[in-house]
């Protein structure tokens, strides 16, 4: 991971054939790129809350859905990361 990446960390607790699932640490004042999946994504946020995502909630993101995360808050914001299948470089498209 780089330094100038959004996230201060990310832990991958599966991958394999059926789905992957990872936790992220995104930065305050942070934007992730607007991008949609060949997947479902499903994300459990543990920790803050910002503009587009607030703690204790989950979020439902269908195959070709466009999203993005905008951390505008001055805290971490952590959540898990649920995707069936496995989420690739491949299947994850940026606009």
């Amino acid at each position: 991971m780089t330094t100038d990446s959004i996230f201060r960390a990310s832990k991958k607790i599966t991958k394999d054939g059926f789905g992957s699932c990872v936790v992220y640490y995104m930065k305050p004042n942070t934007v992730e790129q607007k991008h949609f999946h060949d997947c479902t994504e499903v994300l459990y946020i543990v920790k803050g809350s910002c503009k587009t995502h607030t703690q204790g909630n989950v979020y439902l993101y269908k195959k070709g859905q466009v999203h993005q995360v905008i951390n505008d808050s001055n805290e971490e914001l952590v959540f898990v990361c649920l995707t069936i299948p496995p989420e690739t470089e491949k299947n994850t498209h940026y606009v």
